[in-house]
Parts: C-alpha cells; sequence; structure tokens
C-alpha cells in the first residue's frame, strides 16, 4: 500500500488515469444488478403515411401491408416508430410476422421476403449496432441482436420496417436485455485498462528494465502491424468469410445447447443439419464461438481470433527461427518475414482462409521439430515434440495442409534416408507419431468413420484440375501482387500470389552466398531449406504437369493428388522455407562477410514495410461487411458443399418444412429447439410415413415425447431423414442427433494425451531445465 502511495504521489498523471478507470469500472460495476431491460414494439406504435395499403387490425393485432399493384408511389414504403429511450447494452430483437412476397403463389421460401427491419438513432448514429432483418417467407418468427454502445443516453431508437410488396402481417417486435453481456462489457473494460496501465507502468514509471521489454514488444509489433486492418467496426470481404462466419456462429449455438465438442451443426441449411465440424475439424473456433456467445458481435469475435492466431504464428515463427539460429534478432526477423509475408496476409485477408492461415501459424512448430531431430544424435521429448504439436495442430484446422506438410515430410524423409534410418531418429519419428494420433483420435477416429459410411460429395470419384489454377512466373515473381480478386485462367482477375518482395530480396541473397561459399562458411540446413523452398514454389506454377498424374498414374492417384486444389497452396510452404534459407544465408555472410549483415538487414526491413504497406493500401478498396451477426440466408452457405450427402441439393434447403406421406396424417406443428426437433401430428389413417428437413447423416432418433417409444426412420428424397407413424399416431415426435457412445472413448483417450503431454513437459521442466 505505501509502494502504491508513493507511485502516485511521483506520477500524478498516472493516479489521475486509474481513479478515472476506477470510475468507469465502479459504473460498469453497479449496473451489474437489477433486472434486464424489456421494450415491447406493437403494430400501433408504427406511424402509417400509407392507409391506402396499410391498416391496423386491432382483431388481429397486426399491422397489415399489402399492396395488389394499384398503388404506385416514388417513395420508399416505410413505416417507423417515435423514438424510445433505451439504456445501453446487449438485446436479443425478437419479430413476430407474416411475410408473402408472391400471395398469387406462395412459396414460403427463405429466399423471398416482402420486408426488412432496422433500427436507429438520428441523435447518437454511431450507438446503434445492428444488421438489416430480412422478414423471409419461410418463417414465422426471426431474432437477431442489437448493441447499444456503452455510455450513450440514447433516448430516440427507432425501429423502421420496409415493404417491398406482397403480403406483409407485423404482430410484434420485442427487445430484451441480455444480462451477461454487462459483465463481458466489465472485463472488456478490465481486460482494457490492464494492459493500459501495464504499459504505462513499464515505460512510464520504470517498472523494470526496458532492455527486458525489446524481444515481447518487438514481437507484439509485428503482431500489431498484421492486425492493423481489424482495427475497424467493419470486416473486408474475404472469399471464405461468410462461410466460416456461419461456422462460428453455428459452432456456439452448439455450445448454448451442451454439445461438446461440437460435431454436428443442428442450425446450418435453415435447420436441415450439416456434418462440417465432423469433417473439418473447427476446435480452434470454440473461442470466437464462446465470445459470440458472451454477446459480443461478430464481426468482433472473429477479429479476436485473427488476432490470437496472428500472435501464435509470430511466437512459433519466432521460436522456430530463433532456435535454429540461435539468434534471438534473426528469430525476430524471421518472425516478421513469415508472419507478415504477402501469402500469409492473402490467407488472412483476400481469402478469408480460416482453416489454412491457422496452420500457417504451426508450420513453424513441424518445422523446428524436424531440424531438431536431424540435428540431435538422441532426440529427447524436447526435440520431437514440437513435430507432434504442429502435426496434432494441423489435422484440427486444415486436413489439407496436413495432407500437403506429410507429402513434404515423406519427400525429406526420402531425400535423408541415411539418416533418417538411424534407430534413434526413427523412434523420435515414431514417438511424435503415436503422440500426435492420440492427440488427434478424438476427431480422426470418427472423421474417418463417417466419410466410410456415408456418401459424401467429397468422396464422388472426379478428378480435380489443378493445373489451370497454378501460377505464371511473372505472378509468383512479382514484388506487390495485383491486389484482390479470385483464381482462374491467366492473370488478369487474381488475386496477390506471390513470394513477395522481402523474399525475393531474400532469395537472391540465398543464391549469391551458395554462389560464393566457401568451406565451412555456411551452415548445412542452407542447401536443403533452399532446395525445398524452390520445390515449393516449382509446385505453385503453371507449367507444373499436375494434369498429367491422371493419365500417368490413374484417378485413383489423381483424386488423391488433386485434393489440394489449388496448386498456389504450396506458397505456404515456400515462403517458410525460404524465409529460414534467407535467415540461414544471413548466418552464412556474418561468418565471411559481417560487414555486409546489418545493409542487408535493413534492406530486408524497407522491403517488407514496402510490401506491407502496398497490401494494406490494396485492401482499402475490398467491400466491407459490418458482420455485427450472421444474416438469415447466411446460415446456408456451406463453401461447395463438399460434406453434402452424395446427390443432395442445397437449393432444397430454402422449404423447411415436414412432408406427411398421406393425407390422413395431419402435421399440427413442427419447430426446432435446442438442436432438437419437436414434431406434432395427428394421424387418422392406418400407418404412414413424414419426411422431415433433417438430412439423414446418420446417429438420429426419434422417439415419441409421452413414453420415449421409438420410431423407425429411414431415408427419403433428397436425404431427409423419413419417419414411419403407426395408425392411429397422435402426439408429438422428438428427433435428436447423438455421438456414438465409442466416439467419447476417442475423447477420453486424447485427453489423457493431452494431460499426460503437459504433465510430462512440467515434470522435465522443473527436473532436467529443459
Amino acid at each position: 500500500m505505501q509502494h502504491l502511495t508513493r507511485l502516485a504521489r511521483e506520477h500524478k498523471l498516472f493516479a489521475a488515469l486509474l481513479l478515472a478507470e476506477l470510475a468507469v469500472l465502479l459504473y460498469l460495476a453497479v449496473g451489474l444488478v437489477g433486472a434486464p431491460v424489456t421494450l415491447t414494439l406493437a403494430p400501433g406504435d408504427f406511424a402509417n403515411e400509407f392507409t391506402g395499403i396499410a391498416a391496423v387490425d386491432p382483431e388481429a393485432g397486426a399491422l397489415q401491408i399489402y399492396n395488389d399493384g394499384s398503388f404506385q408511389t416514388d417513395k420508399e414504403i416505410t413505416f417507423s416508430t417515435t423514438g424510445v429511450p433505451l439504456r445501453s447494452g446487449a438485446y436479443e430483437v425478437t419479430v413476430n410476422y407474416f411475410s408473402c412476397q408472391t400471395p398469387d403463389a406462395p412459396t414460403f421460401s427463405v429466399l423471398q421476403s416482402a420486408g426488412t427491419l432496422t433500427f436507429s438513432s438520428r441523435q447518437v448514429p454511431a450507438a446503434v449496432q445492428m444488421d438489416l432483418l430480412t422478414l423471409d417467407d419461410g418463417h414465422r418468427t426471426v431474432s437477431t441482436r442489437l448493441w447499444i454502445s456503452a455510455g450513450a443516453r440514447l433516448k430516440d431508437l427507432t425501429a423502421t420496417l420496409t415493404y417491398e410488396g406482397g403480403q406483409l402481417y407485423l404482430y410484434s417486435i420485442t427487445l430484451t436485455e441480455q444480462p451477461l453481456y454487462r459483465l463481458t462489457r466489465l472485463v472488456c473494460f478490465v481486460l482494457f485498462f490492464a494492459v493500459v496501465n501495464l504499459l504505462g507502468w513499464l515505460f512510464a514509471c520504470g517498472g523494470i528494465r526496458r532492455q527486458t521489454l525489446r524481444l515481447p514488444l518487438a514481437l507484439l509489433a509485428i503482431t500489431v502491424v498484421a492486425c492493423l486492418p481489424l482495427c475497424s467496426d467493419q470486416l473486408y470481404f474475404g472469399h471464405d468469410l461468410r462461410y466460416h462466419l456461419q461456422r462460428i456462429t453455428a459452432m456456439a449455438a452448439e455450445l448454448s445447447y451442451g454439445q461438446f465438442p461440437v460435431r454436428m451443426a443442428t442450425t446450418t441449411l435453415n435447420g436441415y443439419g450439416y456434418i462440417n465440424p465432423l469433417c473439418y475439424c473447427e476446435l480452434f473456433l470454440t473461442l470466437p464461438a464462446l465470445l459470440y456467445n458472451a454477446w459480443l458481435p461478430l464481426r468482433s469475435c472473429y477479429q479476436m481470433y485473427v488476432f490470437v492466431v496472428t500472435l501464435a504464428a509470430t511466437g512459433f515463427s519466432y521460436l522456430c527461427f530463433a532456435r535454429i539460429t540461435a539468434s534471438r534478432r534473426l528469430g525476430v526477423l524471421g518472425a516478421a518475414l513469415y508472419t507478415l509475408s504477402v501469402y500469409r496476409l492473402v490467407c488472412v485477408y483476400f481469402r478469408a482462409a480460416v482453416g489454412e492461415y491457422t496452420a500457417m501459424s504451426f508450420l513453424p512448430l513441424v518445422l523446428l521439430g524436424v531440424y531438431e531431430i536431424y540435428t540431435c544424435e538422441k532426440p529427447r521429448f524436447a526435440q520431437w515434440a514440437p513435430l507432434a504439436v504442429g502435426m496434432t495442430a494441423l489435422v484440427q484446422c486444415h486436413l489439407i495442409s496436413t495432407e500437403l506438410t506429410a507429402a513434404f515430410l515423406l519427400l525429406f524423409c526420402l531425400v535423408r534416408l541415411r539418416q533418417t534410418l538411424h534407430p534413434a531418429r526413427l523412434l523420435a519419428w515414431g514417438k511424435a507419431a503415436v503422440l500426435a494420433f492420440g492427440l488427434s483420435a478424438w476427431f480422426l477416429l470418427p472423421f474417418v468413420a463417417t466419410t466410410l459410411s456415408v456418401d459424401l460429395q467429397v468422396n464422388n470419384p472426379s478428378v480435380g484440375k489443378p493445373q489451370q489454377e497454378g501460377l505464371y512466373l511473372l505472378q509468383l515473381l512479382n514484388p506487390f501482387g495485383p491486389g484482390f480478386g479470385g483464381t482462374s485462367v491467366g492473370t488478369s482477375t487474381d488475386m496477390s500470389l506471390t513470394l513477395g518482395l522481402p523474399l525475393l530480396v531474400g532469395l537472391a541473397l540465398v543464391l549469391y552466398c551458395l554462389a560464393h561459399r566457401r568451406d565451412g562458411g555456411l551452415p548445412g540446413a542452407l542447401p536443403v531449406a533452399t532446395g525445398f523452398g524452390l520445390l515449393a514454389a516449382l509446385l505453385t506454377l503453371r507449367i507444373f504437369p499436375w494434369d498429367f498424374v491422371e493419365s500417368w498414374l490413374g484417378s485413383a492417384v489423381a483424386k488423391v493428388a488433386g485434393t489440394f486444389q489449388y496448386p498456389w497452396r504450396f506458397l505456404a510452404f515456400a515462403v517458410l522455407l525460404l524465409t529460414l534459407a534467407t535467415l540461414l544465408a544471413l548466418v552464412g555472410l556474418n561468418r565471411y562477410r559481417p560487414g555486409l549483415v546489418r545493409p542487408v538487414t535493413g534492406l530486408l526491413a524497407v522491403c517488407l514495410v514496402l510490401s506491407v504497406g502496398v497490401f494494406q493500401t490494396q485492401l482499402l478498396t475490398c467491400d466491407e461487411l459490418s458482420a455485427n451477426t450472421l444474416s438469415r440466408d447466411d446460415c446456408r452457405d456451406v463453401g461447395l458443399g463438399e460434406y453434402m450427402i452424395n446427390g443432395c441439393s442445397i437449393y432444397e434447403t430454402i422449404w423447411a418444412q415436414p412432408k406427411p406421406g398421406s393425407d390422413t396424417l395431419t402435421l399440427v406443428s413442427y419447430e426446432k429447439r435446442d438442436g432438437i426437433a419437436y414434431m406434432t401430428l395427428q394421424n387418422n389413417g392406418g400407418e404412414t410415413d413424414i419426411s422431415v428437413p433433417l438430412f439423414n447423416y446418420g446417429h438420429y432418433t426419434a422417439v415419441n415425447e409421452a413414453d420415449g417409444a421409438p420410431f423407425a426412420m429411414t431415408s427419403g428424397e433428397n436425404a431427409r431423414v423419413v419417419v414411419k407413424i403407426p395408425a392411429g399416431y397422435a402426439g408429438t415426435v422428438v428427433l435428436a442427433w447423438h455421438s456414438p457412445r465409442w466416439w467419447r472413448l476417442c475423447e477420453v483417450l486424447s485427453a489423457l494425451c493431452a494431460l499426460g503431454t503437459v504433465g510430462f513437459a512440467l515434470w522435465r521442466r522443473q527436473h532436467t531445465g529443459t
């Protein structure tokens, strides 16, 4: 206490800052108590300037809008409420309505809508965060989220209903505050103030020697530079962004239902369900999913995930390069070259390839593990563990990257066969493989069992033709790249697929050192890193005959070889290996031309700053998304639908209603709650069936709600679940998806492996110091 008092006297500005922060935290803490606010807007609360087509029906309790085409106006047809006060916080908005855009031929499709709803404030426009809510024809109730910024004294929250044609009945709008967000907001402020105070104490108050901070601050600076585009209230649009946002919200929903680990996304595809989590591991998406369940905007959850993954890429690449070069400075330079490489930034922002850029964060661990296994006569846990952990992480974020990494490892083992066959190294490889398998068993075994038992579209016999997606030499060697784009035949519409200016300079340095090498002057790993890096670059090119594989080796091998889809995925390996080669060239240069090291390092740094600046300038021209929540239609975004049952139509999911198989079977109601379908039926005839809007991936059960009696099930049209309904049945059928019990054993195995690994690492560190 005396130390704190002395600190406050010596640094009055810092003390004033602490007091201001304390006042804010107390205000937020007081706000934790109290009942949640609920606001209900009735149809009569909307001003009606279009009485010719709209009126409030007191008996129906609805604002009814219908234009048969006789009413014409140049104005946008909108209905707004009088502004009302609302305290800051997060709110669930629930709208009860009826929409039919084409009354003469109703479709009840989620692709059609008679209107939209939004909220706003004229007094403080920036205080209201909410995405446009579409009132689609396929539902009668929709929900979304709305945020009122902290500190905003909002007095004029206005709801605006926009009519777009057809029949639109609005019954009610309810805003319900979420108390959990009060705690979330308090925690966010505490963390923010903690960071600010720590930095202030370290720098302004001399809390620690500044020399000690150089390394962590350098790594943090690299991460911050890479994440500058995240400092926005919008997300830059990437190719796969909507798909991965859908994965996050679907996982968040399943976690709230109590499903962990998440295996089946029951809300995806308009409630039909999708086994994306079973085939494309989502373990790392647990972080943004939990944040979304804490009622942070979806955009913020994704931005936090990108920051954490970027920080991991910086930290792991520093660890890898610093240990290989035995130099902290070169480790920092390598972390900058790798984390800020053009291809990694393209994966993060232009492609929004969550799986691939997450995998790139762990590739340095694989490289470090291989290096240490081959530079030690008797590799121990500390040497082979990075390989095991790195491969485990790859499996659980991106299987394509895992397959490509495995191919490179196999080739390396063949090239270095004599060293590989050394008993101690073989044992290290075996230990790493066993540990990686044990840590991944919870995902791998159910994944393999599912792909073998379910006829998925990804298993169809079509052969990929990746060669047309290959790069031209001009693209690969272009210093900057054209910016945002796609990838196809030619170059005019392609994105920036290049090694980037810094690595081109680094490659020139490597070739110079190899051409002027002296005996013992260069690290032994330099030729290997350069060779494999150039091989990876070669594999990205269009001139590499990928499409000839089918005619050489048959369709089965061609299918395997074509799973990576795009040859330019090999840029991830080229960037990693050429970064290592550049650092090793600097090590060699320091041995026989030490005077050139500092100028060359400075040149690389300048090229890096220029490269990142050009990339981020190009990014400014991209489209942006508010992405506070996921739109109703985006829940049907499953990419290319690789994990659909073969022959199924994604389009059919625009309708999500059961189809009775007989006129004597009446569907009283159908709804899904917490991922479980409830179907109330009245069968006035003989035995029949009903087709339910659930894709039959297996592991579904159908039971009578009253007594738990099971119903027989089969698959029907478009692979929908079909339930057999006995004669005279009246009641509610409950349909739920469950993980098989043996999957739980796999989870236990992986958990024990993880606990054992952590325990052994801590024990070894305590007793050996390594």
